[in-house]
Parts: C-alpha cells; structure tokens; sequence
C-alpha cells in the first residue's frame, strides 16, 4: 500500500494517476504503516514508512538537513532518464551532482538523490509530480513533443523507484491478459459517395489531385506508377460515375471492410448535413459543412452494424454545446436504433469546457484528443483516462491519424518515414500497453488519396506476434472502466491484500495482476497472474 501525502487538488489529480498506474494507495494516515509514502507536500516525519519517496520542486527540510544547494529550473524541460527524454512543463529542481546514483538528470545535474538520514530510505525527486499529471491531463502536450509517452514515463520511473527501494506492491497491467495492448481501427466519415460533389470544392480538389497533384507525386517518386493509373482511371470514370453508369468509387463502410479482414471498426458518422458548426475562434467556417448525414446511409450503417461494427457520433458543436450535443447523438441513435455512446468531434475542435458539455449531452466516451498536425501522445499516455471535471466521461486518446501523418502543411512525410514513425508508436504500445487508436479517413483508400497500402502495412505491424486486442472504440472503453472497478484491500496486520472487481462481462478479456514481492521471491520477485474478478484473489506482500 502507498501513503500518498499532498494537498487536497493533488490528491484529486492522484486519484486518477492511480487509476492509469493501477495499484494500492490511501490518502497517507498518521497512524498507520505503509511500506512507502509519496510526499508532494513534505510530510514525512509525522508518518511512518520503510521507504519516502519525496516529489517536490521547491526546498525541503531534508535538502537543508543534507546541506543540498538547488537549482531551480523553469519548465518546459527536457531532462533525461532511462537514455530518453522526460519533459517537465512546471517547476523543478536540480541538486547538483548529489552522490547517490541519480536516475533523472539533466546537463549533468542531478534531478534526485538519497539523502542519509535516521527516518528511513528516503529518495528524493526534484519536481511536482501531480502538477505534472493534471497538465498532461488537461493542458495535453505541444506537437513537438507529441512522440513522447511522457506521462507513461512518469508510471515507469515511479515503478522504478519501487523496485529499486524493493518495496513489495501489486499492480493491474494496463493491457488485457495475453495481450500487449489494445487497438482500435476507427474511421471518420467527412465524405459518403463522390456523386454528393457536383461542382464543389471537394470535386475541384479531387480533380487536381488525381490529375497534376499526382503527376508530380509520381515525378517525385511519392507515388508507384500502379497508385498513379488507378488515379487517373478514376478521374476518366468521373462522368459514367455521376450519370451513375459506374460505381462511386467513396464507399467507406464497404471499403474498410473488405481490408480489415474481420476485425471490427468503429467509424464516426456525421449528423446534420449542410451544418459547418462554430469555429474555435467564434466564427463559422463553410468549409467544415458536409453534404451527407447518417440518416441517408441506413441501409449501409445497417449492414456495419451487422458486421460488427460500431457507429459514434462525429460531433459538429457538441464540443461547445450540450444541447447540440444531445441532438447530434440522437440522430445517431434514431439511425443504430440503439445507444450511441461514444464522439469524436470533426476537425478535432475542443477547449477547456468540451468535458462538462459532452457528459451533459449524454457521451460514454470521447476520442477527440490528438493532432490535427502530428501523431502520438497529446496527454502522454495512450491508456484511458477519465476527463478531469467529469463524472464519468471517458478519453480514449487518438495516436496515428493519416491526415496528420501525409497532408502537406501537417507532417507531410513520404510513406518510409511515416512508417517507421508509426512503428516506434507500435512498439510503445507494446512496452506500455493502452490503446493504439488508428483514424484513418473514409476516402484514405480510395482514389485519390490511395493510402490503403500504407495502412494494411501498419494493421500488420500492429498484428505481428498476434498479441493485440482489436476492439471497437467502446470495447476498449468498456475494459478500463472494468479495470477501474477494482479494488485493494489491505490488512497492515498479515501484510494481505484482497483484489476484488466488479461483474465482467463474459466476451471481455480478463485482466493481468503483476506481483512484485522481493521478500517472498528474491531470486524471481516478479510474477503475473490472469485476473478475471470472479473471485476475490488474495496475494501475501
């Protein structure tokens, strides 16, 4: 069990740090014995504990008992642990080159040390952890840094700290048993059929890009020559299609199911047609308008559905509104005929209130967070988060999304280096668990875009070792709320804890239950067990 010690706003941030790095911990109590307290408020002496492990940027009483000189720092920094970058975007502290074998550094400068003092092992770290959890949960990190898995970072160094300190505790694995993590395949639909754009925008774009757009690709060896023909062959086709003597080549639902080879989407329907919604700034931007709604693709919604598919709201003005909100998801509804829980708002719109205004319009789960001009963490981890100043809404985080990656004015990369930017979220993925959430556009297989090759390449990668779970967005949802349901039960008396959980539901995988107790295993001190919440599972720390 952690004593956790910090102020009541840390302690409300805390909570939800627990929930991502899924182990036991209280509010620290004065008269009881934890194997370890978490300072960020500096109480030690008054608690009693084996080990301290004190998070603060500013001075503490054992700095000047240790005779530590600080160096305060600005964030955003980058400082180094475990040979990669941590960024901190608040306060913090270096103690020069404190002896103690720092783990977090930077320039040289130590950004830890463990001071030798009578009250136990105490390790401390010279930045605000909790501050740095709320920022990365409501703030989100810049593009620049959206590579970084940074609040992950923050678990693993944590966990690091425990080990090193051979402090005995349990956790729950954020990936189901037998897997690595989760993915999620999710598709948003701003565009159902070419024959909607007569004399457009849309078809004025489609018609540069199939012709000299992909000439020049083709010149520049962006394209394959096969890419190229399939291009202009659809471009050629453009009247037959409209007179409708040859088939719309922009069938989504169809096309995403005949790549996928079974796994299950889930794709993002607007609502409302003709409806461009207000803009961040207050403004309306035309542009933003579609000219399809969900209520004119019944019969193909049907048959995802069918399929196994699930069909989400992609919200116009929910983001702002909570009335706008309930009307967009009822019209969704009225087409599944049955609950649509889940948004992600189109053009990723979203500020400060968006949270209390989707849970107000009736959301289970939103899956806005992410880059319009970069791919990978906005909120440092790719596990599910519930929204700070909400009840129960959800965040299933967006990770790669193909107009981010290939869009010139985004990131504008060539196929090689947009894969192996991908693989190394992949491989992220595997090391941490969560979800990778793929959103890849309704006309990103089709003329003229042609990114399906790039994409059943990735879906592959992600496959290899078949150790992943493919779920619909709410599925992935639904497991971290399940995983959030359990529960520790301690008793400081025999060291016992209790795992409970609530009822899972049959077709949900189980979870994975970690061990780490030195003092029972020394030689092999970590061990994994199958948790499915049936049972109550006792483990002896």
């Amino acid at each position: 069990m952690i004593g956790v010690a910090a102020s009541t706003i840390d302690l409300q941030i805390a909570g939800e740090f627990f929930e991502l790095f899924k182990t036991a911990w209280e509010p620290a109590v004065p008269s009881r014995r934890y194997s370890v307290v978490l300072s960020t408020d500096g109480r030690i002496s008054e608690l009693d504990a084996e080990v301290f492990l004190i998070y603060r940027s500013g001075e503490d009483a054992v700095d000047r008992a240790a005779g530590i000189a600080l160096e305060p720092l600005t964030g955003p920094v980058d400082v180094e642990w475990d040979s990669s970058a941590l960024p901190i975007y608040g306060s913090a502290t270096t103690f020069g080159t404190a002896a103690g074998g720092a783990l977090i550094a930077l320039r040289g400068q130590a950004l830890d040390y463990r001071p030798g003092t009578s009250v136990g092992t105490i390790r401390r770290i010279g930045y605000d952890l909790f501050q740095e959890i709320r920022h990365l949960l409501t703030a989100g990190q810049p593009a620049s840094k959206a590579s970084i898995p940074t609040l992950e970072r923050h678990i693993a160094l944590l966990r690091r700290l425990l080990v090193e300190s051979k402090v005995p505790f349990i956790e729950i694995l954020p990936r189901p048993d037998g897997s690595d993590f989760i993915c999620c395949l999710t598709h948003d639909v701003d565009f159902f059929g070419i024959r909607r754009h007569r004399f457009d925008r849309t078809l004025a774009g489609f018609v540069l890009r199939a012709s000299v757009g992909t000439l020049a690709d083709l010149v520049r060896g962006r394209r394959p020559l096969s890419e190229a023909v399939r291009n202009w062959i659809a471009l050629l086709s453009l009247p037959l299609v409209f007179l409708g003597l040859a088939p719309d080549f922009w069938r989504p639902l169809d096309d995403y199911a005949a790549v996928e080879d079974g796994r299950r989407s889930t794709f993002f329907l607007v609502p409302f047609k003709g409806r461009p919604g207000i803009a961040l700034n207050g403004k309306i931007e035309p542009t933003r308008a579609v000219p399809y709604q969900a209520s004119e693709i019944r019969q193909e919604i049907r048959a995802a559905v069918t399929r196994g598919s699930e069909i989400a709201t992609h919200g116009i003005d929910a983001w702002r509104d909570a009335e706008a909100g309930r009307q967009e998801r009822s019209q969704l509804t009225s087409v599944t005929g049955g609950q649509t829980g889940g948004v992600r708002m189109h053009w990723l719109y979203y500020d400060t209130d968006s949270p209390k205004q989707l849970e107000a319009a009736g959301f289970d789960y939103d899956s806005t967070w992410g880059y319009n001009d970069a791919v990978g963490y906005r909120a440092g981890t790719s596990q599910v988060f519930r929204l700070p100043a909400t009840e129960n809404l959800m965040e299933l985080p967006l990770s790669v999304m193909d107009s981010a990656l290939f869009y010139r004015g985004r990131m504008g990369l060539a196929n090689a280096d947009a894969f192996q930017l991908c693989v190394s979220i992949v491989a992220n993925a595997r090391k941490f668990g969560g979800t990778l959430v793929v959103n890849w556009h309704d006309r990103s297989l089709a003329p003229e875009r042609l990114w399906g090759r790039f994409y059943r390449r990735l879906v592959d990668e992600v496959s290899t070792g078949d150790r992943v779970w493919f779920a619909t967005a709410s599925e992935a949802v639904d497991w971290f709320r399940w995983r959030r349901s359990i529960r520790f039960t301690s008793d400081t008396s025999t060291r016992m804890v209790t795992v409970t959980a609530a009822p899972r539901d049959q077709k949900m995988p189980a979870a994975a239950l970690r061990i780490f107790n030195p003092a029972q295993a020394p030689a092999d001190p970590t061990e994994e067990l199958r948790f499915d919440g049936h049972e109550p599972v006792r483990v002896q720390l």
